[in-house]
């Protein structure tokens, strides 16, 4: 099967489970209490990452490997952000048909992800393997780190 057309069955598949959340989250979710409040924080968040990513590219464009902002954290803060959306739901739902959603909605994420390290590479060769090795794919915490050393060896 063709990489495009895959992808294109995923973001389906992707669709097809946000909607079942929606629907699981208005019938069943609970109003009020922790996990739900932990739920909206990680929803912003996640929201603030997709948000970021799209405002880069659209600043940025496409034609380019864009290093710098969110791009130089994670290589995919767009998918990074929806996952998080997609976790919070299970948080914002509490019942079973959320959690199934979310699991099947971050599963295709991650292979959309991949299916997109591919692509890179071959549409941009060598620089996009060595943006690969600078920045992790979804790993906030260090990309934060990795940011923070490339920045002090610029310096001196």
């Amino acid at each position: 099967m063709r990489r495009e057309t895959r992808d294109n069955i995923l973001m389906i598949i992707l669709g097809i489970a946000f909607f079942t959340d929606i629907v699981a989250i208005n019938m069943f979710s609970p109003t009020v209490g922790e996990l739900a409040l932990i739920g909206w924080m990680v929803f912003g968040i996640g929201a603030l990452f997709y948000a970021m990513s799209v405002w880069t590219l659209r600043r940025k464009g496409v034609d380019k490997i864009i290093d710098t902002g969110i791009y130089g954290i994670v290589r995919h803060p767009m998918y990074l952000g929806a996952m998080m959306m997609f976790f919070s739901h299970v948080l914002l739902g509490q019942n079973w048909i959320a959690a199934i959603g979310s699991a099947v909605a971050i599963v295709c994420c991650y292979m959309i992800i991949l299916s997109g390290d591919q692509r890179n590479v071959e549409k941009f060769g060598d620089d996009y393997k060595w943006y690969m090795q600078e920045v992790p794919r979804m790993n906030f915490l260090l990309g934060t780190i990795r940011l923070l050393r490339r920045g002090k060896k610029e310096r001196t």
